[in-house]
């Protein structure tokens, strides 16, 4: 039982990673987004608004200032 919980523990922590500063601009290239087909997307988004009835909040508001 000990080792099964040791197991898991580790399988867990092998998930989290720290990313140098350095590093993030790698992370920020345009190959990495995960929305990369912009046609697609928007498709999804026009899908979701007709089946749920609302339009809008999928994407990050405000201009930057923090107060939204």
């Amino acid at each position: 039982m000990i080792r099964a919980g040791c197991l898991g523990l580790l399988l867990a922590m092998a998930g989290c990673a720290t990313v140098a500063p350095y590093e993030r601009e790698t992370l920020s290239r345009r190959d990495m987004a995960l929305d990369r087909n912009e046609a697609l997307v928007a498709s999804e988004a026009h899908g979701t608004e007709t089946r749920e009835g609302v339009r809008g909040g999928f994407g990050g508001g405000g201009g930057g200032c923090g107060c939204n």
